[in-house]
């Protein structure tokens, strides 16, 4: 295990290449999966540097298999050190980290929801570059099918979505909401569409009065005109 996560570790140091070009890019994020064996994470992390994280993701799928679930901290403080999009950072203190805890269930969905928009368009989201895009996209293409989601409506909370798993190879659908997060603990936002503002309003052009200069018609004031015979007036509302 610690083999691997220092193979890991020279991978993402070694950087990947930008569009074809001699450039390769470093990441400025590495987070590893402590859901499993937990404490080798922790150990991995501290070796590292700051550059590597742990991080766990929590979801309906976990609660019901009596686990903790996902809860939102709305401060921060001592422990809550960052509150962000589908995720904050506690500290450990007996560990010296900061332990990423990521939301899995809109993670998951906001993943899907990328991959289906059209490459180009605002939030789309494509497959990385590959040695050999053919195999290691369509190993990818699995784990990002391997779970599906579930809406239910629950009494007094709503709509409640959920995603199960309808394979065990479903690792690199984790991977990329993590991707996704830590994206935006750097800095990567959404680039939103201007949206044209709406066109003024018609100008509304009161038609005259028709009643103007009839004995009886409303005045300026609010009232009603005393009729010639002498009767009516604001105290006679009927007419």
């Amino acid at each position: 295990m610690n083999a691997l996560r220092r193979q890991f570790k020279e991978e993402v140091l070694a950087g990947r290449p930008r569009d074809g070009a001699d450039q390769r890019v470093l990441p400025d994020q590495g987070w590893a999966d402590a859901g499993y064996q937990a404490p080798v994470v922790y150990a991995f992390c501290r070796e590292a540097g700051d550059r590597f994280r742990p991080a766990v993701g929590r979801g309906a799928a976990q609660h019901a298999r009596q686990q903790a679930g996902y809860s939102r901290p709305t401060t921060t403080g001592s422990v809550v050190r960052l509150i962000g999009e589908a995720y904050h950072a506690s500290w450990l203190p007996a560990e010296q980290l900061l332990l990423l805890e990521a939301d899995a269930d809109p993670g998951k969905t906001r993943v899907h929801r990328r991959l289906a928009t059209p490459v180009g368009s605002p939030g789309s989201l494509t497959f990385h570059a590959a040695p050999h895009p053919q195999q290691e996209h369509l190993a990818l293409a699995k784990h990002l099918t391997a779970e599906h989601k579930v809406e239910e409506f629950v009494t007094g909370k709503g709509v409640a979505v959920r995603w199960e798993r309808l394979r065990k190879q479903n690792h690199g659908l984790h991977a990329t909401y993590h991707a996704c997060c830590a994206g935006h603990g750097c800095g990567v936002r959404l680039v939103q569409e201007q949206v044209p503002e709406p066109p003024p309003a018609p100008r509304t052009v009161a038609r005259p009065n028709e009643l103007a200069g009839h004995p009886w018609a409303p005045n300026r004031y609010g009232g009603e005109r005393p009729r010639p015979d002498g009767y009516g007036g604001p105290r006679y509302r009927r007419w």
